[in-house]
């Protein structure tokens, strides 16, 4: 069993082209343990974006607070806390901050 606090992990940010003001914190991971899901805690700051982007994996997504557009490939949707996302393999996706304060949201991805 694993067990720590979220002010104990590590923050990163994210230095990827196409991101903006990302933040990232990896909560549950192989390191720990979790052999087929990582656990991470993304914060996005005001005016920050993910990139828009599709890849292999899904995510699983719960919105925790702030309000954020999702673009996908075919709709954008504005997201808040309490909303759920499912973001299938290969389908393109970005959130990005439309609000007044930062978004914070869980996310899941195949450990690899």
């Amino acid at each position: 069993m694993y067990v720590t606090h979220v002010e104990k992990v590590r923050e990163y940010a994210v230095d990827r082209e196409g991101a903006y003001n990302v933040k990232v914190k990896y909560l549950l991971h192989k390191g720990v343990g979790a052999k087929n899901l990582q656990l991470r805690l993304f914060t996005i700051d005001i005016d920050g974006y993910t990139p828009l982007e599709k890849h292999a994996h899904e995510h699983e997504v719960f919105i925790l607070r702030g309000t954020a557009l999702l673009r996908g490939e075919n709709r954008e949707i504005v997201v808040g806390p309490e909303s759920v996302v499912f973001i299938p393999s290969f389908e393109e996706h970005q959130f990005k901050n439309i609000g007044d304060e930062p978004v914070e949201f869980l996310c899941t991805k195949e450990s690899r």
